[in-house]
């Protein structure tokens, strides 16, 4: 019954889906193998640099990303595990090592409450998969909270002290703000834990209710699900009720307006890199069954991430089941570049600024790290070419060829 129950849920979300928003689905085609190369300057605009503040030990690293806030920037070195606060002028504010949480612990920027966070689970406690979700099946129960750790970074502290936090049903949930007062979950997990079959791959709460389910799945044994846990993605535009989603082993980028949400663009792939239907209809033999299928399989689509539109282009990213990379799809000649194939040129001082995690995008401007070395040989290179005004005087100083700098750079509209 509760099988019949689920499939009768899912018929009547294909069935509420209107026929204008299947009309509007357009279709982004891509080549992995053969997709177009173009310069950098075709699409990227409004570059400019911030060099920061030089301080001994403190260097540019392939490790290295910026988090951009509304007072600062947050560069983040995850394998030394170290943030370092800059003010938006570059001036340095503070280097802290979080080295003594442990190896789990990562920074995440919490911007509801301007602060960085800091979750893993207590090493005191050994969990299995099993054990994660019956704390979440019963969040609520306050001893549950012992089974993790949070530590905080107020970043309206000036002191900017690493100090420890009570984990909440957020956390323990996995659930993120959303706009007002709403935040949104996307675990995507199977267990015969679960009291009933209907589970949904994302779900919008408010407090502790749920009012909104999207993508509605059989929780128990569904098979894309049986062997791995999976997310939703959320790709935020510059309006707050707006913003993009993407679904694992899923073609397909839907909007969110509001609750309401539809199906844009499908990503159109040649068959090797397309799940194929025994993949959904036909149940892996076990765990080790499913890693050898991608393993075996390692080119086929798991993914679409990071969504970005503007009037001329789409920017978006795409995990394989062996790697991830990145394009740019352009709208009028309907045309999908990998970023790796896009190439700089003097006007953009040489530095490819598309092609990595390195960069954070907040509204309409992307921020990236650089190292200083990098312009410098540049500019020695290319002796005639003029210096930004706002690189003169720190190129001047010789910093060190491993100091940072930020790159502020737009797509051009």
């Amino acid at each position: 019954m509760r099988i019949l129950i689920f499939y009768f849920s899912l018929v009547l979300f294909c069935f509420f889906l209107s026929p204008i928003s299947y009309s509007q689905l357009q279709k982004i085609y891509l080549q992995p193998k053969a997709a177009g190369s173009e310069k950098q300057a075709k699409f990227v605009d409004s570059m400019r640099f911030i060099p920061l503040e030089v301080k001994d030990g403190i260097e540019m690293s392939a490790y290295n990303s910026v988090e951009v806030t509304e007072n600062y920037f947050v560069v983040k070195n995850n394998l030394d595990k170290l943030v370092i606060l800059y003010a938006k002028d570059g001036r340095f504010i503070k280097k802290m090592s979080y080295k003594k949480l442990g190896k789990d612990f990562f920074p995440a920027y919490d911007e509801q409450n301007n602060r960085l966070v800091f979750l893993a689970p207590n090493k005191n406690y050994t969990l299995t998969p099993n054990d994660r979700l019956k704390i979440m099946l019963d969040w609520n129960n306050p001893k549950n909270k012992k089974y993790y750790k949070k530590y905080v970074i107020d970043l309206d502290d000036t002191l900017f002290t690493i100090k420890k936090d009570i984990p909440n049903q957020n956390d323990i949930i996995r659930a993120h703000y959303f706009y007002n007062d709403l935040y949104w979950q996307s675990q995507i997990n199977t267990s015969d834990l679960y009291k009933d079959s209907l589970g949904y791959e994302l779900k919008i709460y408010k407090g502790n209710e749920l009012v909104k389910g999207f993508f509605p799945y059989n929780r128990i044994n569904e098979n894309r699900f049986l062997h791995s846990e999976e997310n939703v993605g959320i790709s935020k535009t510059e309006t707050p009720n707006i913003n993009f989603v993407t679904r694992p082993y899923c073609d397909t980028i839907y909007k969110m307006i509001g609750d309401s949400l539809f199906p844009v663009y499908q990503l159109v792939m040649p068959l090797e890199n397309s799940l194929p239907p025994s993949f959904f209809n036909k149940p892996f033999k076990n765990k080790t069954d499913f890693e050898n299928f991608k393993r075996n399989n390692g080119n086929m689509l798991r993914q679409i991430y990071g969504v970005y539109e503007t009037p001329r282009f789409i920017y978006f990213a795409v995990s394989y089941f062996s790697n991830y990379e990145f394009y740019i799809y352009q709208k009028q000649n309907k045309v999908t570049y990998k970023t790796k194939n896009i190439r700089p040129d003097s006007s953009h001082y040489n530095l490819q600024v598309l092609s990595d995690f390195s960069s954070s995008r907040k509204g309409e401007t992307f921020y990236r790290p650089q190292k200083a070395g990098d312009l410098i040989a540049f500019f020695e290179k290319n002796k005639t070419m003029m210096v930004p005004r706002e690189l003169e005087s720190f190129l001047k100083s010789n910093p060190p060829a491993a100091s940072p700098v930020i790159v502020e750079f737009k797509l051009k509209n």
